[in-house]
Protein backbone atom coordinates (compact mmCIF):
# COMPACT_ATOMS: atom_id res chain seq x y z
CA UNK A 1 0.00 0.00 0.00
CA UNK A 2 1.92 3.38 -1.08
CA UNK A 3 2.05 6.08 0.85
CA UNK A 4 0.02 9.17 -0.70
CA UNK A 5 2.17 12.22 -0.61
CA UNK A 6 1.13 15.83 -1.37
CA UNK A 7 3.75 18.04 -2.74
CA UNK A 8 2.90 21.71 -2.65
CA UNK A 9 5.80 23.99 -4.09
CA UNK A 10 5.88 27.26 -4.38
CA UNK A 11 8.00 29.20 -6.81
CA UNK A 12 7.18 31.68 -9.79
CA UNK A 13 10.57 30.63 -11.88
CA UNK A 14 11.03 27.51 -13.40
CA UNK A 15 14.18 27.49 -13.99
CA UNK A 16 15.17 27.93 -10.16
CA UNK A 17 17.30 26.08 -8.13
CA UNK A 18 13.82 25.55 -6.08
CA UNK A 19 12.69 23.87 -8.99
CA UNK A 20 15.69 21.80 -9.07
CA UNK A 21 14.90 20.90 -5.08
CA UNK A 22 11.37 19.72 -6.44
CA UNK A 23 12.69 17.16 -9.01
CA UNK A 24 14.70 15.31 -6.29
CA UNK A 25 11.57 15.53 -3.97
CA UNK A 26 9.76 13.70 -6.87
CA UNK A 27 12.85 11.47 -8.13
CA UNK A 28 13.38 10.50 -4.19
CA UNK A 29 9.45 9.64 -3.57
CA UNK A 30 9.31 7.76 -7.30
CA UNK A 31 11.94 5.64 -5.65
CA UNK A 32 9.92 4.79 -2.77
CA UNK A 33 6.68 4.00 -5.05
CA UNK A 34 5.01 6.79 -3.46
CA UNK A 35 1.21 7.97 -4.69
CA UNK A 36 2.05 11.76 -5.29
CA UNK A 37 -0.14 14.39 -6.05
CA UNK A 38 2.01 17.27 -7.40
CA UNK A 39 0.31 21.12 -6.52
CA UNK A 40 2.64 23.49 -8.29
CA UNK A 41 0.99 27.11 -6.98
CA UNK A 42 1.67 29.11 -9.31
CA UNK A 43 1.48 27.01 -12.71
CA UNK A 44 -1.97 26.16 -10.80
CA UNK A 45 -2.95 29.93 -10.59
CA UNK A 46 -3.85 29.64 -6.81
CA UNK A 47 -5.37 32.92 -5.91
CA UNK A 48 -3.81 33.24 -2.38
CA UNK A 49 -6.05 35.88 -1.37
CA UNK A 50 -8.04 35.51 2.17
CA UNK A 51 -11.08 37.88 1.74
CA UNK A 52 -13.09 37.85 5.39
CA UNK A 53 -15.79 40.20 5.45
CA UNK A 54 -19.80 40.25 6.58
CA UNK A 55 -21.00 37.40 4.24
CA UNK A 56 -17.76 35.61 3.86
CA UNK A 57 -16.15 34.67 7.54
CA UNK A 58 -13.31 32.68 8.79
CA UNK A 59 -15.69 30.23 10.43
CA UNK A 60 -17.13 29.72 6.96
CA UNK A 61 -13.44 28.66 4.96
CA UNK A 62 -14.57 24.96 5.32
CA UNK A 63 -17.77 26.12 2.73
CA UNK A 64 -15.66 27.65 0.02
CA UNK A 65 -16.08 26.08 -3.18
CA UNK A 66 -13.04 27.31 -4.71
CA UNK A 67 -10.81 25.39 -2.22
CA UNK A 68 -12.34 22.60 -1.93
CA UNK A 69 -10.54 20.57 -4.36
CA UNK A 70 -7.64 21.87 -2.27
CA UNK A 71 -9.18 20.74 1.51
CA UNK A 72 -9.60 17.08 -0.50
CA UNK A 73 -5.57 16.83 -1.61
CA UNK A 74 -4.68 17.56 2.44
CA UNK A 75 -7.10 15.42 3.77
CA UNK A 76 -6.06 12.18 1.32
CA UNK A 77 -2.76 12.35 2.03
CA UNK A 78 -0.36 11.09 4.64
CA UNK A 79 1.98 13.22 4.58
CA UNK A 80 2.59 17.08 3.05
CA UNK A 81 5.94 18.01 1.29
CA UNK A 82 6.66 21.77 0.99
CA UNK A 83 9.42 22.72 -1.15
CA UNK A 84 10.07 26.56 -1.39
CA UNK A 85 12.61 29.39 -1.43
CA UNK A 86 12.54 31.36 2.03
CA UNK A 87 12.02 35.29 1.29
CA UNK A 88 12.10 38.15 4.01
CA UNK A 89 12.29 35.25 7.04
CA UNK A 90 9.00 32.86 5.91
CA UNK A 91 7.52 31.29 3.21
CA UNK A 92 6.29 33.19 0.10
CA UNK A 93 3.09 35.08 0.05
CA UNK A 94 1.50 32.38 -2.42
CA UNK A 95 2.36 29.29 -0.04
CA UNK A 96 1.30 31.62 3.34
CA UNK A 97 -1.71 32.43 1.24
CA UNK A 98 -2.60 28.99 0.71
CA UNK A 99 -2.36 27.95 4.25
CA UNK A 100 -4.47 30.69 5.14
CA UNK A 101 -7.65 29.21 2.64
CA UNK A 102 -7.12 25.62 3.26
CA UNK A 103 -6.08 25.30 6.59
CA UNK A 104 -9.40 25.70 7.84
CA UNK A 105 -11.35 24.35 11.04
CA UNK A 106 -12.57 20.98 10.85
CA UNK A 107 -10.06 19.84 8.33
CA UNK A 108 -7.03 20.54 10.08
CA UNK A 109 -8.01 21.62 13.79
CA UNK A 110 -11.21 22.19 15.95
CA UNK A 111 -12.24 23.38 19.06
CA UNK A 112 -15.57 21.29 18.68
CA UNK A 113 -15.71 19.89 22.59
CA UNK A 114 -12.94 22.16 24.10
CA UNK A 115 -13.51 24.97 26.99
CA UNK A 116 -14.07 28.05 26.14
CA UNK A 117 -10.88 29.12 28.00
CA UNK A 118 -9.04 26.82 25.19
CA UNK A 119 -5.86 27.88 24.05
CA UNK A 120 -4.84 25.03 22.14
CA UNK A 121 -7.56 22.67 19.38
CA UNK A 122 -7.80 19.25 18.95
CA UNK A 123 -5.42 19.02 15.87
CA UNK A 124 -7.27 16.84 13.39
CA UNK A 125 -3.77 16.11 11.40
CA UNK A 126 -2.62 13.72 14.29
CA UNK A 127 -1.03 10.83 12.20
CA UNK A 128 -0.10 12.88 9.16
CA UNK A 129 3.51 13.98 8.50
CA UNK A 130 5.17 17.63 7.13
CA UNK A 131 8.17 17.60 5.67
CA UNK A 132 9.94 20.98 4.47
CA UNK A 133 12.94 21.40 2.10
CA UNK A 134 13.56 24.82 1.39
CA UNK A 135 16.51 27.32 0.97
CA UNK A 136 17.81 30.77 2.24
CA UNK A 137 20.64 33.09 2.15
CA UNK A 138 20.93 33.43 5.59
CA UNK A 139 24.33 31.62 7.31
CA UNK A 140 23.82 28.39 9.01
CA UNK A 141 23.43 29.46 12.76
CA UNK A 142 20.57 31.86 11.83
CA UNK A 143 19.21 29.16 9.65
CA UNK A 144 19.37 26.82 12.52
CA UNK A 145 17.44 29.38 14.93
CA UNK A 146 14.94 30.91 12.18
CA UNK A 147 12.01 32.93 14.27
CA UNK A 148 10.08 32.52 10.92
CA UNK A 149 10.50 28.36 11.24
CA UNK A 150 9.76 28.15 14.27
CA UNK A 151 6.58 30.34 14.45
CA UNK A 152 5.44 27.83 11.23
CA UNK A 153 6.31 24.84 13.31
CA UNK A 154 4.18 25.38 16.69
CA UNK A 155 1.42 28.17 15.41
CA UNK A 156 0.69 25.70 12.34
CA UNK A 157 1.76 22.64 12.01
CA UNK A 158 2.13 21.08 15.52
CA UNK A 159 -0.94 23.35 16.65
CA UNK A 160 -2.73 21.42 14.10
CA UNK A 161 -1.37 17.76 15.24
CA UNK A 162 1.03 17.40 12.24
CA UNK A 163 4.17 14.64 13.42
CA UNK A 164 6.64 14.95 13.22
CA UNK A 165 7.39 18.34 11.03
CA UNK A 166 10.81 18.04 9.68
CA UNK A 167 12.88 20.48 7.83
CA UNK A 168 15.92 20.05 5.35
CA UNK A 169 17.06 23.09 4.31
CA UNK A 170 20.24 24.39 3.01
CA UNK A 171 22.24 27.91 4.04
CA UNK A 172 23.87 30.50 1.98
CA UNK A 173 22.65 29.47 -1.31
CA UNK A 174 24.42 31.75 -3.10
CA UNK A 175 27.52 31.12 -1.95
CA UNK A 176 27.44 27.58 -2.33
CA UNK A 177 29.62 26.06 -5.27
CA UNK A 178 27.59 23.73 -8.04
CA UNK A 179 29.25 21.03 -5.90
CA UNK A 180 27.79 21.74 -3.09
CA UNK A 181 24.59 22.06 -4.41
CA UNK A 182 24.65 18.95 -5.86
CA UNK A 183 25.34 16.91 -3.02
CA UNK A 184 22.68 18.66 -1.05
CA UNK A 185 20.06 17.79 -3.93
CA UNK A 186 21.40 14.24 -3.38
CA UNK A 187 20.34 14.40 0.30
CA UNK A 188 17.53 15.96 -0.72
CA UNK A 189 16.23 12.97 -2.83
CA UNK A 190 17.58 10.24 -0.49
CA UNK A 191 15.58 12.45 2.27
CA UNK A 192 12.59 11.81 0.48
CA UNK A 193 12.73 8.46 -0.57
CA UNK A 194 13.27 7.53 3.25
CA UNK A 195 10.21 9.50 4.00
CA UNK A 196 8.34 7.68 1.17
CA UNK A 197 9.49 4.28 1.87
CA UNK A 198 8.90 4.60 5.79
CA UNK A 199 5.50 5.58 5.15
CA UNK A 200 4.35 2.99 2.83
CA UNK A 201 5.98 0.50 5.64
CA UNK A 202 3.15 2.28 8.14
CA UNK A 203 0.50 1.67 5.97
CA UNK A 204 1.29 -2.11 5.55
CA UNK A 205 1.58 -2.41 8.74
CA UNK A 206 -1.48 -0.58 9.69
CA UNK A 207 -3.06 -2.71 6.99
CA UNK A 208 -2.19 -5.89 8.23
CA UNK A 209 -3.08 -5.12 11.90
CA UNK A 210 -6.74 -3.90 10.93
CA UNK A 211 -7.67 -7.62 8.94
Amino acid sequence: MAAKILVVYSHPNPKSFSRAVLESVLAGLGRAECEVQLLDLYAEGFDPVLVVDEQRRRRDLHRVEYTQPYREQIAWCDAMVFVYPVWWGGFPAMLKGYLDRTFVSGLTYSFEGRPESAVFPHGLMRGREAHFFYTLDSPALVAFVDPGWLSNYFTVFRYCGFGPVRRYYLARLKRTTPEQRERWLARVSEHARAIGARLTRRREVAAVSTR
